[in-house]
């Protein structure tokens, strides 16, 4: 044969592979937005009386598809206990195959939801919310069950929500919602909405809960969680509302580490009370504990040049008690090559309000101070001041000195100020805070109306990477002034100590606990220079219904609420 004929062949055997492989829109060609559509199945869709012992499901487009993100995307009611096989994963094919692992429920309404994994295969246009039904009975199940979610304490709702139902009969009790998947699960969309369909009726307990670890059921103490105290009688379509919030976990130990210097670091959750940590098998002379309950965390802190160990690493052994309960833990405890110095960072603002204290933070816990060794200056004047160390993190140092708005100041603290757990002294400090103009602050007053009376806590929130507390206030009054805040966007958080314990407590699904009220105001505000914000916040029952971030809250419900 000809060398040409065969390049030629050769050529075209190519093109044509490429062009079976990916059926692509023409160059400079309308593009094509249409979705797949759905031109058969086996069963049909709907279908009544299906054999329960089928082993394959069939499910025809008019159009190449792809699946994409399947697990994340889809449910099927009822769950299965071995999930089918579903095809076509990463392949394009003109139909999806379920193959079943187990046999089907008699009398039983299977919905198979996709939501918005099924694209076709050449512009990824998505078949949204393509929902799968048939039935092993003579019917459908038609009732269903709709609502939405909220974010409760915090301001952004989980991305992966599920809102399942536990069919309420003799063998239900709270522990099912940890051990079993729900009978019935729903994906809530991203305004927090979610459209439970095909339900039989009967009695059920609802929930819904962040899937965060992906097996479509609640993971106790890590994932959030909302629940109804009421049981549901299902007779007609019903509407229901649902605030997550995070469950307190059960008490364990997260991790054991070394932080620097003679300083070890046990994190932990859920403790309900201080740990107590006790060496094994050696008795430290310099041994230090700082307890921070709130963030779960404990500081051990030594001096490993007092208590000479022998390796340059060495093993270290803790007992750890929590109530009743004693873990063991060991961890190496590596001496850095790199000498160790005492050390200061300035903690405060660009620009001090005249309310505030200058704050430092140390390297290591602070065990005294020599004012004498300190001086404070105003402009070149030196003034009196006061400097303590934290009372609850010894590594914060206070001045609390006389300010007033655009003045300067100069902090000095000699060679020996300061003394940390260590022994080590401090070198030489200078710091040179000024406090900022009236051009450089606002304020900001809250007046809380139409709520009972009792205990509240109102935080003043700042978005940096998370939502953080920048002021809090807490008392019986209603009306809260924060002064002299630096310009910027802030939210507001209100929480509710029902039962005056000085505190806000989170609920418990397993006690039948719902969390004490929490109010998020429906917009952020804008503290300006040289303004005065005053809002005024109505509290009424729609207003702990908020499930998007503040900026999308749309503008009829931020009136209703405000």
């Amino acid at each position: 044969m000809n060398k040409a004929v065969v390049l030629s062949l050769f050529l075209l055997g190519i093109i044509s592979f490429n062009s079976c492989a990916r059926q692509g829109t023409p160059s400079g060609g309308p593009r094509d937005e249409t979705p797949p559509k759905l031109i058969g199945s086996n069963p049909d869709t709907l279908a009544v009386n299906v054999d329960p012992n089928i082993k394959e499901i069939e499910i025809n487009f008019d159009e190449y598809i792809q699946i994409k993100e399947y697990s994340k995307n889809s449910v099927i009611s009822p769950p299965f206990d071995r999930n089918p096989i579903v095809t076509p994963i990463s392949m394009a094919e003109k139909k999806v195959k379920i193959k079943l692992q187990e046999p089907l429920q008699p009398n039983t309404t299977y919905s198979f939801n996709f939501g918005d994994a099924i694209q076709d295969y050449n512009e990824n246009n998505k078949l949204s919310n393509f929902n799968y039904v048939f039935s092993t009975g003579s019917y459908i199940d038609s009732l269903s069950i709709k609502g939405k979610i909220y974010s409760g304490y915090d301001f952004d709702l989980p991305k992966k929500v599920l809102v399942g139902l536990y069919k309420y009969d003799q063998n239900f009790n709270d522990s099912i919602i940890i051990k079993q998947k729900p009978y019935y699960i729903a994906r809530v969309n991203e305004n927090g909405e979610f459209n439970l369909k095909y339900l039989r009726d009967g009695q059920y307990k609802i929930i819904a809960f962040e899937d965060a670890l992906e097996n479509t059921k609640f993971d106790f103490g890590k994932e959030k969680i909302a629940f109804n105290n009421e049981v549901i009688e299902l007779k007609e379509n019903q509407n229901v509302d649902l605030k997550l919030f995070r469950q307190k976990p059960s008490y364990r130990i997260v991790k054991s580490e070394q932080k620097g210097f003679g300083q070890l670091l046990f994190k932990t959750e859920g403790a309900e009370q201080p740990i107590k940590i006790t060496p094994i098998g050696r008795d430290f002379k310099t041994a230090k504990i700082d307890i921070h309950l709130e963030k779960d965390s404990v500081n051990f802190w030594f001096n490993p040049e007092v208590e000479k160990f022998e390796n340059k690493s060495e093993r270290l052994r803790f007992a750890i008690q929590h109530k009743e309960k004693i873990d063991t833990v060991s961890l190496l405890y590596t001496t850095p090559i790199k000498e160790y110095e005492l050390t200061f960072k300035p903690l405060n603002d660009s620009k001090l309000a005249p309310n505030q204290n200058f704050k430092i933070l140390a390297s290591a816990p602070i065990k005294s101070i020599d004012k004498s060794l300190i001086n404070v200056f105003r402009d070149t004047i030196e003034i009196p001041f006061d400097v303590n160390i934290d009372s609850i993190n010894k590594q914060i140092i206070h001045f609390n000195f006389k300010k007033d708005l655009a003045e300067k100041f100069e902090v000095n603290a000699l060679p020996k100020a300061f003394i940390d757990h260590f022994e080590a002294p401090n070198d030489t400090l200078v710091y040179q805070p000024n406090t900022g103009t009236r051009e450089d602050f606002g304020s900001l007053k809250v007046r809380v109306n139409n709520l009972q009376e009792g205990f509240v806590i109102l935080q003043l929130i700042k978005k940096n990477q998370t939502y953080d507390i920048y002021e809090e206030r807490k008392g019986v009054g209603r009306e809260f002034d924060f002064i002299n805040l630096l310009p910027g966007e802030y939210y507001l958080r209100l929480l509710v100590d029902k039962n005056n314990n000085g505190i806000w407590d989170t609920g418990d699904i397993l006690s039948a606990r719902q969390p004490e009220p929490v109010y998020i105001y429906p917009t952020k505000i804008n503290v300006r220079p040289m303004w005065d914000a005053d809002e005024t916040w109505i509290i009424n029952e729609e207003s702990e219904k908020f499930v998007l971030p503040i900026e999308k809250i749309p503008e009829e419900e931020k009136k209703t609420n405000k």
